[in-house]
C-alpha cells in the first residue's frame, strides 16, 4: 500500500524568496511581516505517513508518495513515541529539509540586514543577525546577537541581548529589551530595558534606561533618564560638560519596571484629561443620556480606574524602599552640574563639578563621598 508523507510545514519554503501577505484587517500588503522563518516547538508534529488508496488523485503531491513508510528523520527530530508513522520536533527551532531529511535547527543565522528583504523576524530560539537591523523593523528571539548597528528598530530578547555595532534611535523610536543581560557598545536616543545588568562599553546619550540590577557605562552617560535598582557605575563622565538644559536624571531605590508602568499610566492619564476637556465642551448641557454625555461618563470612569491603578502602584513602590539603602552611583571620573539623582524619596542636584565621587543614601538623605571606590586594606 502506498503512503503519502503529509507535511505540517511547507517543505518547499525558501527564505530567500519571500512574498508579502495582507496586513490583518487592513486589506493592504504588509511588507514588514514576510514570514522569514518556519518556527516549531519541541513535540510538534512535523510530518506523518498516511496510507492512500488512489494515487491518481490530482490533489496529492506525487513527490511525497512512498511505497514504504520510512520517515526522513534528521537532526533535532525523532519518531513520535505515540505513533511510528509521525516525526516530531525534538527541540525548539526552525524546520527545513537538509539532504533529504527533515531537520530542526536551534540557531537562526540571519546573514544579512534585517530590512524589507527579510521583514520582521520572530523566532522561538536563539538568533544571530550578521548585519544591521534597519529602522522600523523588529527582531524577537531567545538569546540574540546583532553584529551590526540597530537604528530606530526594536529588538526583544527573552534571554540575553548583545549588540556589537551599537544602537541609535530614529524618529523617536528604538528599543532594546532583554529578559536578562543587555550589552551594547553605545546607545543614543534609545530605550533600553533589562531584567538583569546593562553594560554599555562606550557612551549612553539621551536615552531612557530601565535596569533591574546594575548599569555600567565605561565612558559617558549624558542626558536622558535612568531607572536602576542596584549600582550605576559611570567611569569617566556623568552629565553634560557644556551645561545644556537637557538634564541627566538617575532614579534609584524602586523597581524600574514598576516605574515604567507608572510612566505609562501618567501619560495615559494626561491624554485622557485632555480628552475629557474636549468631550465636556461638546457635551455641554445635553445631559447624560445624549451620545456626548455617555462618552463623557465613560471617559470619567476610565480616568478614575487609571488613577486607582496609579495609587496601587505607588503603594507597592513604597514597600520597596528598603532597597534604596543598597543603591549607589559611582563615578571615578567627573560629574557635571545639572545631574539629578533620586534614591528612594531623597533628591540631590549637582550644582558644581565633582570628581571621583559616589552617591548613596544615609539617614534619609543623599551623601557624597570620595574617593568613588574605597579599596579594602589587605
Amino acid at each position: 500500500m502506498p503512503y503519502l508523507l503529509y507535511h505540517h510545514f511547507d517543505p518547499t519554503f525558501d527564505h530567500q524568496n519571500l512574498k508579502p501577505g495582507l496586513a490583518v484587517g487592513k486589506g493592504k500588503v504588509d511588507h514588514y511581516n514576510l514570514g522569514y522563518v518556519q518556527n516549531v516547538v519541541k513535540g510538534q508534529v512535523l510530518a506523518e505517513f498516511i496510507p492512500i488508496d488512489d494515487t491518481d488523485d490530482p490533489v496529492i503531491d506525487r513527490n511525497h508518495i512512498f511505497e514504504e513508510p520510512l520517515l526522513p528523520v534528521g537532526p533535532n527530530c525523532k519518531v513520535d513515541p505515540d505513533s511510528p508513522l509521525r516525526v516530531v520536533a525534538d527541540a525548539n527551532g526552525y524546520v527545513f529539509y537538509n539532504d533529504g531529511l527533515i531537520t530542526v535547527k536551534r540557531m537562526l543565522n540571519v546573514r544579512r540586514d534585517v530590512d524589507f528583504h527579510t521583514g520582521n523576524i520572530f523566532f522561538v530560539s536563539d538568533i544571530a543577525v550578521h548585519g544591521d537591523v534597519r529602522a522600523g523593523f523588529e527582531v524577537q528571539g531567545n538569546n540574540i546577537l546583532v553584529k551590526g548597528i540597530i537604528e530606530g528598530a526594536t529588538v526583544r530578547a527573552r534571554g540575553s541581548l548583545a549588540v556589537e555595532g551599537g544602537a541609535r534611535g530614529s524618529g523617536g523610536s528604538g528599543l532594546l529589551d532583554a529578559g536578562d543581560t543587555l550589552r551594547v557598545p553605545f546607545a543614543e536616543s534609545m530605550e533600553l530595558r533589562a531584567h538583569g545588568n546593562i553594560l554599555i562599553e562606550k557612551f549612553c546619550l539621551h536615552s531612557l534606561v530601565y535596569a533591574a540590577t546594575n548599569l555600567v557605562v565605561k565612558n559617558r552617560l549624558q542626558g536622558g533618564t535612568v531607572h536602576c535598582n542596584g549600582l550605576v557605575y559611570v567611569e569617566t563622565h556623568l552629565g553634560n560638560p557644556k551645561g545644556t538644559p537637557t538634564a541627566t536624571r538617575i532614579n534609584m531605590g524602586y523597581d524600574p519596571f514598576t516605574m515604567r508602568k507608572l510612566d505609562r499610566l501618567e501619560q495615559h492619564i494626561r491624554e485622557l484629561q485632555d480628552s475629557l476637556t474636549h468631550i465636556a465642551g461638546i457635551a455641554g448641557n445635553l445631559g447624560s443620556d445624549s451620545a456626548p454625555g455617555k462618552r463623557l461618563d465613560n471617559a470619567r470612569k476610565k480616568l478614575n480606574r487609571l488613577i486607582r491603578q496609579r495609587e496601587a502602584l505607588w503603594a507597592a513602590l513604597t514597600e520597596d524602599e528598603a532597597r534604596a539603602a543598597l543603591c549607589r552611583v559611582v563615578v571615578p571620573g567627573t560629574v557635571y552640574p545639572g545631574v539629578e539623582i533620586s534614591i528612594g524619596k531623597a533628591f540631590f542636584e549637582v550644582e558644581h563639578e565633582m570628581n571621583n565621587v559616589s552617591f548613596s543614601l544615609a539617614d534619609g538623605s543623599i551623601v557624597v563621598t570620595s574617593p568613588a571606590i574605597i579599596k579594602k586594606k589587605a
